[in-house]
């Protein structure tokens, strides 16, 4: 098996579009020795005036297993077990959920 060196370069130009004024494009283009050419996309997020605007995201739709309970972020494991996100987080408060019986 050949090893190679890859070197990846990722540009990105954010600009108001000249004809309207309330389109931002993202235009992000990678530039990849693995690939067979420069590939671009240009992201396209629309400026609403109302102050209570819908903004959308785009959301992956592979199975994420990251829960919030409060403010806080857990994991849930393949076991569909509840797991801390981070080093020393201390456990959810259990005291609102319905607890299974032994």
């Amino acid at each position: 098996m050949a090893v190679s060196n890859t070197a990846m370069m990722v540009a990105e130009r954010i600009y108001l579009d000249k004809a309207d004024p309330n389109l931002l494009h993202d235009e992000i283009t990678v530039i990849d020795n693995a690939l067979t050419r420069p590939w671009t996309v240009d992201k396209r997020y629309v400026r609403h005036a109302h102050p209570l605007a819908h903004w959308p995201e785009s959301v992956c739709i592979e199975y994420n297993a990251q829960i919030f309970i409060g403010t806080e972020n857990y994991f849930l494991s393949a076991e569909g077990l509840l797991m801390p996100a981070k080093k020393d987080q201390k456990p959810p408060d259990l005291r609102y959920f319905d607890q299974t019986q032994k």
